[in-house]
């Protein structure tokens, strides 16, 4: 990973929020460094989201449990990256893990009121 994509991380706090809209339809929210990216799903559902660079991909999310989320991102080459959400009770943590590597990243939020 390059130097200026790890300082950005480093630098950013984002903010994120799942809302559930109906009894099967969600809404997912990011924001971060002044922009924001939303979209709509359905649990169990492939569908396509654009990225903030305006490409776009293919996203399926699964509930495997009453607080653990899990994303499945299909890039257009079909290399697939891995999202998955420990929802506690003040905290997340997001580990991600992606086609062709053996690393795997643990973001760590805290809930924000």
């Amino acid at each position: 990973m390059s130097e200026n994509i790890l300082q950005m991380l480093n630098s950013s706090t984002p903010t994120f929020c799942f809302t559930q809209i109906d009894g099967s339809t969600y809404n997912y929210c990011l924001e971060s460094n002044g922009r924001v990216n939303t979209h709509d799903f359905k649990l169990g559902e492939e569908h396509e989201v654009a990225r903030r660079d305006g490409s776009k991909v293919m996203v399926t999310y699964t509930l495997e449990s009453e607080n653990v989320l899990s994303q499945v991102i299909r890039q257009p080459d079909g290399k697939q990256s891995y999202f998955r959400r420990v929802f506690g009770d003040k905290e997340t943590t997001m580990t991600i893990r992606m086609d062709g590597t053996d690393i795997e990243a643990k973001i760590y939020y805290e809930l924000a009121e």
